[in-house]
């Protein structure tokens, strides 16, 4: 049997993200286009062809462009303040991109398509060059891996003509950070050294040249990071050449909570300049590294802090989620974040209590936050129901439970009625608080596995909180731990 050199597993990134632009604004999330383009940078790099390897590594910088563009159309719609800084970061990158790509043939058609990016000045500008991005034909191509067998068994295929390869082709296999594969983000450390190591293939040395030179290129002010170059000498042997090397980098600046991820990408060039230029350069070379200071407490405890970052990333993946309702979702859960691990510390609930009682609780906690106040909304009216609390339409159902622990899968009995007031407000997000007063034998329960995030098949998406009440004195465990 002949062996299927065109992987579907392969190119699914591809026909995502294809369908994501040509389907956007439906369902489009900023974090899924750039997922998408750092799927279809590793692509790249796994492709046989020089010339199609540069097309997918063009289509996933615009993929990457135009994340950024969704965000200005969620941000003109949603009225944010300085929404046009999205504009202008996408205008000002495809730039960068057009000097990169813009006389490579391979790269041709996207180049056309991308014109009418300068024009865009309306929501409706934007959706129509996501669109043409996405309506774009990209080559089909065989990897790596697929071609000594296709030299093997498919003889016709060596008979027939072979296109001449790129001048020069730089493709990057691999990057980690402290001996760990670089991920979709990366979280760094701000202010600490770390360890940056990169793998790159080259497919061959042009005789005039005696040095190949990486270095980092960001519309990140140069103030906030200190990341190195790698420089390799011509090594010996046969091409294609794998290249290694470590060197350390540093975030000078941390980034708040609410920011987009840093962004650096890696250009190559040999040394000295000769006219033999430019490189192609293909594979995962953009770094997206998340700057936020761990020392810097949103909760107030550091494992809940995690787990707030955690649902930052998971929400942003969100279909249809818009930026300024994560935004205002994140303050409502670093107030509730900070009372669960309270309840724990200091057993603020040490006794059975009513829902009413407990909705004053945490009306109380969240009115202590700054940044919610006067903006609290106590029985608003939704879906022909009535709230327990909501924060710019957000609600927050709140319950307590007596007779059973409560473990966060059963938040599914409540998650449909908290996910109709959603709805009827126009909102992607609710919040469902749990107070668990149930007899307990035991220590408490870690508060960070306590929350966590259902789907509906409605989109909306409940975050569950399970506080911990009527907790047993730490004396009273030794004294029953004694009688045993």
């Amino acid at each position: 049997m002949r062996q299927n050199l065109v992987q579907p597993d392969v190119f699914s990134s591809r026909l995502n993200a294809v369908e994501a632009l040509l389907r956007f604004p439906a369902v489009t999330g900023t974090n899924d286009l750039n997922a998408l383009a750092g799927e279809l940078d590793s692509t790249s790099a796994s492709l046989a062809n020089p010339t199609t390897a540069v097309a997918y590594a063009a289509f996933a910088g615009l993929v990457r462009i135009a994340a950024t563009l969704v965000q200005w159309h969620g941000a003109v719609l949603t009225a944010l303040p300085d929404a046009d800084r999205f504009l202008r970061s996408a205008k000002a990158r495809h730039q960068l991109w057009l000097k990169e790509y813009e006389a490579q043939v391979a790269a041709a058609r996207l180049v056309q398509a991308s014109r009418t990016l300068p024009d865009v000045s309306s929501p409706d500008d934007a959706v129509k060059f996501l669109n043409g991005v996405g309506a774009t034909p990209l080559p089909l191509g065989m990897l790596v891996q697929d071609l000594s067998f296709a030299r093997i068994h498919g003889p016709n295929l060596d008979e027939r003509p072979t296109p001449e390869p790129l001048a020069l082709t730089v493709a990057f296999l691999k990057f980690q950070v402290d001996s760990v594969d670089v991920q979709h983000i990366h979280q760094l450390t701000p202010g600490e050294v770390h360890d940056l190591e990169l793998e790159v293939r080259v497919s061959r040395w042009p005789e005039e040249h005696s040095e190949l030179q990486l270095t980092p290129v960001s519309v990140e002010p140069a103030s906030t990071y200190d990341f190195p170059s790698f420089n390799f000498s011509r090594p010996d042997g046969e091409p294609p050449y794998i290249l290694h090397q470590r060197a350390r980098a540093i975030l000078k600046a941390s980034q708040g909570l609410h920011a987009r991820p840093f962004e650096f990408k890696y250009a190559a060039e040999f040394l000295p300049p000769k006219s033999e230029q430019p490189v192609a350069i293909v594979g995962h070379r953009t770094l997206l590294i998340d700057g936020t200071d761990p020392s810097r407490s949103i909760c107030g405890y550091p494992a809940m802090d995690s787990r707030l970052i955690e649902f930052r990333e998971t929400l942003r993946k969100a279909p249809g989620m818009a930026q300024s309702e994560l935004l205002d979702l994140l303050k409502v859960l670093a107030a509730l974040f900070n009372l669960a691990g309270s309840a724990v510390q200091d057993a603020l609930f040490p006794e059975k209590r009513s829902e009413a009682q407990f909705q004053l609780d945490v009306r109380a906690a969240l009115r202590r936050s700054p940044s919610i106040g006067i903006e609290l909304d106590e029985h608003a009216n939704a879906a022909g129901g009535i709230t327990d609390l909501s924060f710019r339409g957000i609600p927050i159902e709140l319950k307590v439970e007596s007779s059973a622990l409560f473990a966060l899968e059963d938040g599914r009995r409540f998650a449909f009625q908290v996910a109709s007031y959603a709805v009827a407000k126009g909102k992607k997000t609710a919040v469902l608080c749990v107070l668990d007063c149930s007899g307990k034998n035991g220590p408490p329960r870690d508060p960070a596995q306590l929350v966590g995030i259902l789907s509906l098949e409605n989109g909306v998406q409940v975050c569950v909180l399970v506080i911990q009440g009527n907790l047993q004195k730490p004396s009273a465990l030794s004294r029953g731990s004694a009688h045993q």
